[in-house]
């Protein structure tokens, strides 16, 4: 019989596939969820970036006939501008170096599929976003984790670029980091990033320099990769109107890239989707008209949730790092397990009505920890939400 090409089975199932009988076991009892698993919002977008008012003006013929397979120019100049005038990554210019795709998972896996070669090694930080790793070994890459951001929490004079350096391989074309980090929230500073860029240097490795979460940070300011010198031309930034707009529905991210990589990506693009919605681009384009007020807005009620949950769950048993950035909180069961496995608190916490994701999807060394999205509900709610979690906690405690 045929079989499956074995870059597919390489990736893993989803996230949730093993808690998904009790999910539905919950569900048939008549049970709801509180689902602080997702990354998502429960903001609003921009007025500028609803639909009724993004497509206002746009004709029959432009929303439901096929459209530029490059994206809108005006899109892309726009996401270009900013490049340059937020995050000061030079010589950016719309056609050149900006490429379009549904959501950044899809861009990040053009750009991807325009550098990566089957039997290359990309070293990948962790813990990490997961289909980050699934999006390389469908390019038949080997994604080699590099656990990172949760050991420059513990020890902050960690040299990243050193623990970079150490986990080199022969085959190794290209590092991945996400910097605010999903699933922990860690900001990588400016001298980690320059330790990096030297270690990309000397090995002469592309870098995915995952930063949907640009926008949300908590104190330290983000900085892009590839505004360090001469890290322009072996960066791909990864960027999300998921995240920066409240669009994870519209399923619009973008990569920024040297032309030949958007060349390429671009061909990747109109052979997976052909070309991004158009009315999709409209409303991401209404997005970046309303400028960073609604961001401002959006930081400080991530902030306030970040805040009260970190609060809520002192003396619950878990430990855990208050993000720096993101939306989560990356929490570690070990002290309340006793030696069970996660599941047993994952399934209990269903049990009282709330839902979190397993760590092992976040890396090999996570088995014990669950991630928290603090955004993903209004604050009322997602107080309820802990304190369902902490009634989880306990009850397993009593054991």
């Amino acid at each position: 019989m045929a079989t499956l090409s074995e870059s597919a089975q390489r990736i893993r199932t989803g996230v949730f596939a093993e808690l998904q009988a009790r999910i539905d076991a919950h569900a048939a009892k008549g049970g709801a969820l509180v689902p602080l698993h997702i990354g998502d919002t429960h903001l609003a977008p921009p007025d500028e970036a609803h639909f009724a008012r993004a497509i206002a003006h746009e004709t029959d013929d432009a929303l439901y006939r096929y459209g530029a397979t490059a994206g809108l120019a005006e899109l892309r100049d726009a996401i270009a501008t900013r490049a340059r005038e937020v995050h000061a990554i030079p010589n950016v210019a719309g056609g050149a170096h900006v490429h379009l795709g549904s959501g950044g998972t899809h861009a990040l896996f053009c750009a991807a599929r325009a550098v990566l070669d089957a039997g290359d090694d990309v070293l990948v930080a962790a813990p990490y976003w997961p289909l980050a790793v699934g999006i390389f070994h469908a390019c038949s890459a080997r994604p080699i984790e590099v656990p990172l951001t949760s050991r420059l929490y513990e020890d902050p004079s960690l040299d990243a670029g050193a623990i970079f350096a150490k986990a080199m391989t022969p085959r190794t074309k290209a590092l991945y980091f996400i910097s605010p980090n999903n699933p922990d929230g860690k900001v990588l500073g400016r001298a980690q990033l320059e330790s990096i860029a030297r270690v990309a240097v000397e090995n002469d490795l592309w870098v995915f320099a995952d930063e949907v979460y640009a926008d949300v940070t908590y104190g330290e300011r983000h900085v892009s990769f590839a505004s360090l010198p001469e890290m322009a031309e072996r960066t791909i930034v990864v960027q999300s109107f998921s995240k920066s707009f409240a669009l994870a529905g519209a399923r619009i991210g973008a990569v920024i890239a040297p032309e030949p990589i958007i060349t390429a990506a671009r061909r990747v693009g109109v052979h997976t989707v052909f070309n991004v919605p158009v009315a999709m681009q409209r409303a991401a384009i209404g997005a970046m008209r309303a400028g960073d007020g609604w961001m401002r807005a959006a930081r400080e009620e991530y902030c306030a949730a970040r805040d009260e949950t970190a609060a809520a769950l002192v003396g619950s048993g878990l430990r855990f790092w208050v993000a720096e950035g993101a939306t989560y909180l990356f929490l570690d069961f070990t002290a309340v397990l006793d030696g069970r496995p996660l599941a047993a608190a994952l399934e209990r916490a269903i049990d009282h009505g709330v839902l979190l994701a397993p760590g092992d999807a976040f890396g090999r060394d996570y088995a014990n920890c669950a991630r928290l999205c603090f955004t993903a509900v209004p604050r009322p709610r997602l107080a309820d939400g802990v304190a369902r979690l902490r009634a989880a906690i306990d009850s397993l405690a009593r054991e």
